[in-house]
């Protein structure tokens, strides 16, 4: 399921920011149960605050459950995190998904249609101090720089937990040990714990990549890392999706793709360590106390003056300091705003977990190849005649590319062939946005 906000094509953020996201039911499932939403902030000050916001769900359980659970999940997250102004954005970000998990498990218990519900979580915010991630379950977060393409999320997945106690050998994967369990979810069992990753600095160039299991069982590390360091985000999560559908496409796909195309303005944040605090309007009411107050005083005086019996200024007095109290009480937060939040300077998580290269390599440019030939007994009946004399030159430039070792271009001519072969067979199968 998408979800994103509409918005203006120009906007503050388009010189320095490119995204795309494509979520796709796959080849062998009937529903979509992925979900995932995309929130840049509308200004730079909210930007400053609470920095862009990216999330990919992977919803489980019975018919419609799974569904509902990534749903709620986005849409949960995303709106608890955008209100938690007062805490930092590590705090706000693991306390809106435990949020969102007490909301996805009250309903997995009240509707037998949705029992034991549960969903991945997996969240990116672009911050002025970095990339901050948090996740539950095992889908994932990748960074490409600098040619190598990293995963900057530990899979909560009984495989990962094995590997890491020392009883699995990862190069020896016993073939009983299930890949696809998770040992943490959103909805079914107690709060789960949610593993903060970075921030890490951002640098021009980076591009992080979201995607559900669909997406990372079915494709390659270093091939996810080849097509990114090609492509732009849009025709990239278009390609990625493909590539897992001619794998077997056996799960739901999602991807999430964000690529920094420049740094902030210096003023935007030159490493202050301070965030600006929005100073309230004094309340209506306490103003009527101190009005009150003050008329009270002047009462207390005119009755010293007039003689009248001790008791009554006293009262008057008394109360002109209650409504005082009631003034500051009322206006606190606007007379006394709290003190500008630091920035936090810790580092959170082990990350990154795997690295692998992402230079144009040989084994994927035949790969690739092969996809084609089997993708064109797939699709030339589909598709036009114009279209099959298009796609049947680009294959063969892509092979005579590859006869020459030029894999950088094999592999570009293929995944152009390969992006109109998904066009012709899967193209309504998908839903996608993009940020520009």
């Amino acid at each position: 399921m998408t979800l994103h906000d509409s918005r203006p094509a120009e906007t503050w953020w388009s010189s320095s920011l490119d995204y795309a996201a494509v979520s796709n039911v796959g080849m062998q499932r009937t529903n979509n149960q992925d979900a995932h939403i995309e929130i840049p902030a509308a200004s730079k000050q909210l930007w400053r605050d609470r920095g862009h916001f990216f999330m990919v769900a992977d919803g489980m359980g019975a018919h419609a459950a799974g569904e509902r659970a990534s749903e709620m999940a986005v849409l949960l997250t995303s709106q608890s995190y955008t209100k938690r102004t007062e805490q930092p954005p590590h705090e706000a970000i693991q306390d809106a998904i435990a949020d969102a998990h007490l909301q996805i498990k009250k309903q997995g218990e009240a509707d037998e249609a949705f029992r034991s519900m549960g969903t991945t979580a997996v969240v990116l915010l672009l911050l002025p101090e970095g990339a901050l991630n948090a996740h539950v379950g095992d889908s994932r977060t990748y960074r490409l720089r600098d040619g190598w393409y990293e995963q900057i999320t530990f899979d909560h997945s009984l495989l990962w937990e094995l590997t890491r106690s020392g009883k699995v050998d990862p190069a020896h994967i016993p073939p009983h040990i299930p890949k696809n369990v998770i040992t943490r979810s959103l909805g079914p069992g107690a709060n789960p714990k949610v593993d903060l990753e970075g921030p890490f600095p951002l640098k021009k160039g980076d591009t992080f990549l979201l995607c559900s299991d669909g997406l990372s069982g079915q494709v390659e590390d270093a091939e996810m890392g080849q097509i990114l360091s090609l492509l732009p985000p849009a025709k990239a999560v278009q390609a990625l999706v493909s590539l897992a559908n001619l794998s077997g496409g056996p799960d739901n796909v999602t991807v999430t793709v964000v690529k920094v195309l420049d740094l902030p303005d210096p003023e935007d944040h030159t490493g202050e360590s301070k965030r600006a605090v929005k100073r309230d309007p004094i309340p209506a009411g306490a103003l009527g106390a101190l009005g009150g107050a003050f008329g009270l005083f002047l009462m207390g005086l005119l009755f010293l003056r007039e003689g009248i019996p001790l008791l009554l200024p006293i009262l008057s007095f008394a109360a002109a300091l209650g409504s005082i109290g009631a003034f500051f009480t009322l206006a606190r937060k606007s007379l006394f705003p709290p003190k500008e939040r630091p920035r936090q300077d810790a580092h959170f998580g082990h990350g990154p977990y795997s690295r692998a290269s992402a230079e144009p390599s040989a084994p994927f440019a035949e790969k690739l190849l092969g996809y084609c030939k089997k993708l064109d007994g797939a699709v030339r009946a589909r598709i036009s005649e114009e279209l099959r004399r298009q796609n049947d030159l680009i294959f063969r430039r892509s092979s005579e590319a590859f006869a020459r070792r030029d894999w950088r271009r094999s592999i570009l001519l293929s995944l152009e062939y390969i992006n109109n072969g998904y066009g012709a067979l899967w193209g309504g199968n998908a839903e996608q946005a993009g940020g520009e």
